[in-house]
């Protein structure tokens, strides 16, 4: 797949990703929103309804309190008719008391009635047989007295209870229903009991004009008493749609009667144009995303174009096509890649170049090496007839000369390893030692503390035996005062395997120290020309950075270098 229809890829799925997360961020947002719009306007409309009804009903409270709480209208004919209540009527005529005490309750309420308009009658109920009305509505309404006789006496003393509704035939004709809310309230006598009832006939029209008259087309609205009874809805067969999520629902109780007031209006009212914004909205993303495409496309074909030019300079240069060039048309991130590709052209066509010279100065230098050099089996195969004659010529000192002489030329010739056990190396030392011993000019003595478990680990070959001679020609001192002694020692601590070579000889200072550790060729009389340079670069390359050789020193009493080694063990090799 071409880089170019990555990227177009690329750029249109986080255009996708972005628009998605964008247009449902966005949908969430405004659904939670609407959500609680609608349920802010629900509860607003039935808040407001409510504390008018409220009102109403404080009023309606006050006016019963007012009427029941009169006390020459109210209270004192009504004790009256029950004191008397089994002789108020002589020879089937009503008596004086009887007829006074109707006049005082009668005008009395007839002279409350009509002052608020959603008050349809007042009543006073004594008894069942003095049952005193001002309105339209007949106090004389079968089974109401009973009820009222079941109403809680405690909560009548002091307030208004809220009975169910009440149908009556031809109210229409003088209020807005067929319906009205008796709200009784207690008369309470001198001595503290209830004497009688105070009734006025709530006009059911007036809760319709106040919570459902002015909702939407297709709200719900209903009234459930204390008992859970429906008193009032605005809808004959309500099939319980305001459950489904088409409606908003907004419940409040009024604490004071007890009351329930449901109401449900339908969502499509208040969402239609929030429906038909959020359409656009999501056309215009939709839009937005395919411009955006578009544009994208055009632009990373644009970007790419050159992008295709430098990789088919590149194929070219690959094919052997040295004097390929590419042209650079701007300085941004393709030019500079341009610019590096010249420069690596150049520069790959001067190293192949040098590389041509070189290898031409190498044959030359081989045919010059296999002209002159020797065959080391044939040096060999002549040490090995000088010992044979030695031993005839019973000049056995010089065996021992000529076979350490011969190993070390054996161990030369056979480089198949490049690691070897510490103790093998520490044979080449011993040999290299003896050649030493035999030239005379040397007297020092060798010791050795090597832990058993170090013998068999691995190291690089070849790395001992210099490290050894430096000590011997430049750290030993040539005076009799002093013996000199070479230890040599290993060691395994914290992981590692650690090899110290020490004399005590003249010591060196900081300077020293740094030119022998730089120093590229090994001195003239060296044995084999491998340098201690050398041996600290051949330690890391094959072991690592980490590891390699250091040497501590004070001048005139010792010089010390210490191998740091990874363990490795044969069969890690």
């Amino acid at each position: 797949m071409k880089i170019k229809n990555k990227i177009m890829l690329a750029v249109l799925i986080i255009l996708l990703i972005s628009g998605m997360t964008v247009t449902v961020i966005w949908y969430s947002s405004s659904r939670k929103m609407s959500d609680t719009y609608l349920k802010d306007v629900s509860e607003s409309t039935m808040k407001y309804a409510y504390s008018a009804f409220e009102y109403l009903l404080t009023d309606t409270e006050y006016m019963a309190t007012l009427i029941a709480t009169n006390e020459t209208n109210i209270i004192d004919p009504a004790e009256t008719l029950n004191k008397k209540k089994d002789s108020l009527m002589q020879n089937r005529q009503w008596t004086r008391e009887y007829l006074d005490s109707k006049r005082l309750i009668e005008e009395y309420i007839t002279g409350m009635y009509g002052y608020k308009y959603y008050i349809a009658g007042i009543a006073v109920a004594v008894n069942p047989d003095c049952i005193f009305s001002a309105g339209p509505i007949s106090a004389e309404t079968e089974g109401l007295y009973e009820e009222m006789l079941a109403l809680d006496e405690d909560a009548l003393r002091y307030s208004v209870c809220m009975m169910d509704p009440i149908h009556l035939e031809g109210l229409k004709a003088t209020l807005s229903s067929d319906y009205v809310v008796p709200a009784v309230r207690g008369i309470v006598g001198v001595g503290g009991e209830i004497v009688g009832y105070v009734v006025l006939y709530f006009d059911y029209g007036v809760i319709d004009q106040m919570f459902s008259v002015n909702l939407p087309e297709g709200s719900c609205f209903k009234v459930r008493n204390a008992q859970g009874a429906e008193i009032f809805s605005n809808q004959e067969e309500y099939s319980g749609q305001a459950d489904s999520n088409d409606y908003v629902e907004s419940t409040f109780l009024a604490k004071d009667i007890g009351w329930e007031f449901h109401m449900s209006i339908p969502v499509q009212i208040y969402t239609q144009g929030i429906n038909g914004t959020a359409l656009l909205t999501g056309a215009v993303i939709v839009i937005v995303i395919l411009a955006a495409g578009l544009i994208s496309v055009f632009i990373v074909s644009k970007m790419t174009r050159e992008i295709t030019v430098l990789k088919e300079k590149m194929t070219a240069m690959s094919n052997g096509d040295m004097t390929v060039r590419y042209e650079v048309k701007a300085e941004d991130e393709i030019g500079e890649m341009g610019h590096t590709f010249n420069h690596m052209v150049v520069r790959i066509r001067r190293l192949m170049e040098r590389v041509a010279e070189e290898e031409q100065q190498k044959r030359a230098n081989e045919m010059a090496f296999l002209q002159a050099q020797i065959n080391p089996h044939f040096i060999s195969n002549v040490l090995n007839n000088v010992v044979w004659m030695a031993r005839m010529q019973h000049a056995d000192n010089l065996i021992p000369l000529v076979n350490s002489l011969n190993i070390l030329l054996y161990s030369a010739m056979h480089q198949e390893k490049d690691m070897i056990p510490l103790r093998d190396e520490l044979k080449y030392v011993d040999n290299y030692i003896t050649i030493v011993e035999y030239s005379g000019s040397y007297d020092f003595r060798v010791e050795r503390r090597i832990e058993p478990e170090t013998e068999t680990m691995l190291i690089p070959r070849f790395i001992l035996q210099p490290i050894v001679e430096n000590a011997i020609y430049h750290g030993l001192d040539n005076s009799l005062s002093v013996q000199g002694c070479i230890t040599i020692c290993s060691k395994l601590e914290k992981g590692l395997l650690y090899i110290i070579i020490e004399d005590n000889g003249k010591g060196m200072d900081e300077e020293q120290i740094a030119k022998i550790m730089t120093e590229k060729k090994a001195r003239e009389h060296s044995f084999n020309g491998i340098g201690i340079r050398n041996v600290n670069e051949r330690i890391k390359l094959f072991l690592g950075p980490e590891y390699g050789l250091e040497y501590e020193s004070v001048p005139g009493e010792y010089t010390r270098c210490i191998f740091r080694l990874p363990i490795v063990e044969d069969k890690d090799e």
